[in-house]
């Protein structure tokens, strides 16, 4: 990127900042999610400042961008909510056609404790965002979405083991 862009984007940014996430927070339910939905726009624009800048209309891009990104961000808490689901009734399922009387406990023990079953939990149940996780654990945020996508590769390992069972 170089300078006449980086002053472009900037421009662009104090302009459409408070526009942007008020459009995010309509779009998604958690505060930090809008700003995060922004800020990964933004990256997004930074990555790619010769399609911002070429643009007729740079602002229609940035929304169009943002679009996006809700969407993607929907996509992915709606796949590890429905992977977390799917898990879980399996384990229901289970339960129910056995005749021993198993806690619920011993029954996850072996996911319940994982860090990625925790980690999607907090992102589809309880609605964190990626930098409230990284925060908590002291990570990043680009390492902290890496290891959800871990997480749900992992869970869906898991899911696809105990079904074919």
């Amino acid at each position: 990127m170089n300078a006449e862009q980086r002053k472009k984007i900037e421009q662009l940014y104090m302009q459409m900042y408070d526009m942007l996430t008020a459009y995010a927070r309509s779009s998604l339910s958690e505060e930090a999610l809008a700003e995060e939905a922004v800020q990964e726009t933004f990256r997004i624009a930074c990555q790619k400042p010769e399609d911002l800048c070429n643009s007729l209309n740079p602002k229609g891009w940035l929304v169009n961008t943002l679009k996006f990104t809700i969407q993607n961000t929907k996509r992915s808490r709606e796949s590890a909510r429905q992977l977390l689901s799917e898990y879980l009734a399996e384990q229901s399922r289970q339960i129910l056609y056995t005749d021993d009387k198993v806690s619920l406990d011993v029954l996850y023990e072996n996911v319940a404790d994982l860090e990625a079953f925790k980690l999607l939990k907090e992102m589809a149940i309880d609605g964190k965002s990626h930098l409230e996780m990284a925060q908590s654990r002291g990570i990043s945020v680009a390492a902290c979405k890496k290891r959800v996508q871990r997480a749900k590769e992992l869970l869906q390992k898991k899911l696809y083991t105990d079904v074919t069972k």
